[in-house]
């Protein structure tokens, strides 16, 4: 699952201690936390089912 920082339930505001998490503690196992623009444009732009290969190069 991709996915940004959790927000409160209005969904415009970020939950600052879980934001600070990000990139330094694993959020969910499996899931790839994206930032929330970056969460948007994938969203927006990519269809459902579009696959996604996740290489360590």
């Amino acid at each position: 699952m991709f996915h940004s920082v959790v927000t409160t339930a209005d969904q415009h505001h970020y939950i600052k201690r879980l934001a600070k998490q990000q990139g330094k503690h694993p959020s969910s196992p499996g899931c790839v936390c994206l930032s929330i623009d970056d969460a948007k444009w994938i969203e927006h732009n990519l269809p459902t089912g579009t696959k996604v290969v996740v290489a360590d190069n």
